[in-house]
């Protein structure tokens, strides 16, 4: 059975309740749900202080769509894109296609 004594955070109380899963299935799924919320809240977080930042800069003359575009470029901005890759996986997908540059 369960030992008084001190869990330091939501892993060890989930191991401590995983040999328990057959009498308390939803008890050990709502911990195991738990798990995840705060690198789910994170990104949340991260997210509405990039729109803010964003919405302020280019103040209320963007739509919507150019928003969320701009949104998703700024959170994802840490994500390292290897272009030269990029454009010859295009290349090779496309053959018999035309890039009009403006």
């Amino acid at each position: 059975m369960l030992k008084y004594k001190s869990l330091g955070n939501i892993i060890d109380l989930y191991q401590e309740w995983l040999p328990l899963q057959e009498a308390f299935p939803v008890l050990v799924a709502l911990i195991q749900s738990t798990r995840t919320i705060p690198m789910s809240s994170t990104t949340c977080e991260r997210t509405f202080s990039k729109m803010r930042m964003i919405k302020t800069t280019v103040r209320n003359t963007i739509t919507d769509e150019r928003l969320k575009d701009l949104c998703v470029l700024a959170a994802e901005r840490d994500i390292d894109v290897n272009f030269e890759q990029l454009i010859d996986d295009f290349a090779n997908a496309h053959k018999n296609s035309l890039i009009m540059l403006k």
